[in-house]
């Protein structure tokens, strides 16, 4: 038999393969069908059109009009089907968000895709202080940015305001457009990471399953030299930032949100870059005054999505020459996502389901416990609490957190304390305010209890439950005690928990 007769035979025997799996799938279909219509039919009151249930399995969606370029999209709650962010649900339907940003962060599956129809993006990039038009749309850019423009350089560039480039990427990225040019790092930049510190981290990636998505990180970074990294909590955002301490000559500068996080930071550091940690300056978002004169070979800003606020986002001024953002909750209350991605870099996410699939991180039991009042919540608290778990309470409140700490003879971690870490690590229990809400891993944590919080922020409900995620323990916790007025007001901060895919259990 000759080459092309066998691959004839072969793409035949594939066509069969194809046409059994075809009429394997309008089989389910028809017996999913007929189930739908005997449940229906049950029904009294419902009438069913035996024609549309066919209708119905192509397109179990609907999409309406929200504003500008965004859309509700809803999704029977029985249709395991994930777009975008999820605004609120019912008993029978998930109603998500879809917008620009979520093409960059995770898939949008294709039958939406080809519906949406996202403005086009312009082919405009930004670079070293220019807007990159090409020769047939000079005049357009110019007249559409020009508030951010200073003057035109030959026939294919404009170059931009002093201090407008940050407020230019902002806004061409709120239209849908990525002006990011790659500025690979350079190779005079790179070093070798080896010793203790780099077989740690290799020992860390395999051990978590995330050695592919680390080295694709890296790639990206290489590349583009400014990247924004937004994964779920657990799967190595702040690791990744120790693999660019370790392979990029320094100096580097890592801005931290609180000084919890910086001595995490300071600890890894020992044991991940002992031999580098010289070249490395860790500060809060609170002491830019300290390093705004610096000039810096890697920025890397964890917990990124505070950049945008109009007292961090001076940031955006610094000298670096390459750029690392990192979080995994790249939202605001404000609405100034775009700022988020224009002060990183690249966006680069991966999808909670995805990272679920591979065993990264691990979904908790959530549980909202919906009580008459405060006194109702100290006595569900009190009662959670005879069940002895590695447990975190956060409370915002702390005249409430000394008055937790008294009662349960555990420690509060707020603001002022010291040794922070070594005291969370060290205590079974303790209660810990907003100092406790980003970055923290504690590896052996198994439930997170919140009892006062910052009213509706989803910002802050991912970033608690995302101290689980990082958690090795088979089976993980998060409850949350609201009362009756607080569910009303501040229910919408769980939308946080539900856009992930995960289930909430609401007990009264």
């Amino acid at each position: 038999m000759s080459k092309i007769e066998r691959l004839r035979e072969q793409v035949s025997q594939i066509n069969e393969e194809f046409d059994a799996m075809a009429d394997w799938i309008e089989t389910q279909k028809a017996g999913i069908a007929e189930r739908f219509q005997r449940v229906l039919e049950g029904q009294q009151t419902v009438h069913v059109d035996n024609g549309l249930i066919e209708d119905f399995l192509n397109e179990p969606y609907v999409m309406i009009p929200k504003k500008g370029h965004e859309w509700y999209v809803l999704v029977p709650k029985f249709v395991k089907m994930q777009v975008g962010f999820l605004d609120h649900a019912t008993k029978s339907f998930n109603i998500f968000i879809v917008n620009k940003y979520v093409k960059w962060l995770s898939e949008i599956p294709e039958v939406l895709q080809n519906k949406l129809k996202f403005p086009e993006p312009l082919p405009f990039k930004v670079h070293d202080g220019m807007l990159f038009t090409g020769q047939q749309l000079q005049d357009k850019g110019w007249t559409k940015y020009k508030h951010f423009l200073h003057q035109r350089v030959g026939k294919d560039r404009i170059r931009i305001r002093k201090g407008y480039e940050f407020k230019l990427i902002a806004q061409m990225i709120e239209e849908g457009t990525l002006p990011f040019i790659p500025k690979p790092v350079s190779e005079e930049d790179l070093r070798d990471w080896t010793g203790a510190g780099f077989q740690k981290y290799t020992e860390i990636c395999q051990k978590n399953h995330i050695q592919d998505i680390q080295d694709k990180a890296w790639r990206s970074f290489k590349e583009y030299g400014a990247l924004g990294l937004f994964w779920a909590f657990g799967a190595g955002k702040s690791l990744f930032g120790h693999k660019v301490i370790g392979s990029v000559e320094p100096p580097h500068l890592v801005v931290v949100p609180t000084l919890t996080l910086k001595e995490q930071w300071l600890e890894r550091l020992e044991e991940l870059n002992p031999e580098t940690k010289q070249g490395v300056t860790i500060e809060t978002y609170q002491a830019y005054h300290k390093i705004k004169d610096q000039e810096w070979k890697v920025a890397i800003f964890d917990e990124c999505q505070h950049l945008p606020a109009n007292t961090f986002i001076r940031f955006g001024t610094l000298r670096a020459k390459y750029r690392l953002g990192c979080s995994g909750s790249p939202f605001r209350e404000d609405g100034r996502e775009n700022y988020i991605f224009a002060l990183t870099g690249y966006p680069m996410g991966l999808a909670w389901e995805d990272l679920l699939k591979l065993d990264i991180v691990h979904a908790p039991k959530f549980r909202v416990f919906i009580l008459r009042d405060k006194r109702a919540k100290d006595n569900k608290l009190e009662e959670l609490m005879r069940l002895p778990l590695k447990t975190l309470i956060f409370c915002d409140s702390l005249d409430y957190g000394e008055e937790l700490s008294k009662k349960f003879e555990i420690p509060f971690v707020y603001s002022a304390t010291r040794d922070r870490l070594d005291i969370i690590r060290g205590s079974e229990a303790c209660v810990v305010s907003r100092v406790g809400d980003v970055g923290i891993s504690l590896r052996d944590i198994e439930r997170v209890i919140e009892v006062a919080f910052l009213f509706g922020s989803r910002m802050q409900e991912s970033q608690r439950f995302g101290r689980l995620m990082h958690s090795t323990a088979k089976e993980t916790q998060h409850i949350i005690l609201m009362t009756e007025t607080e569910f009303e007001a501040y229910q919408k901060r769980l939308r946080a928990i539900l856009q992930r895919g995960f289930k909430i259990e609401y007990i009264r």
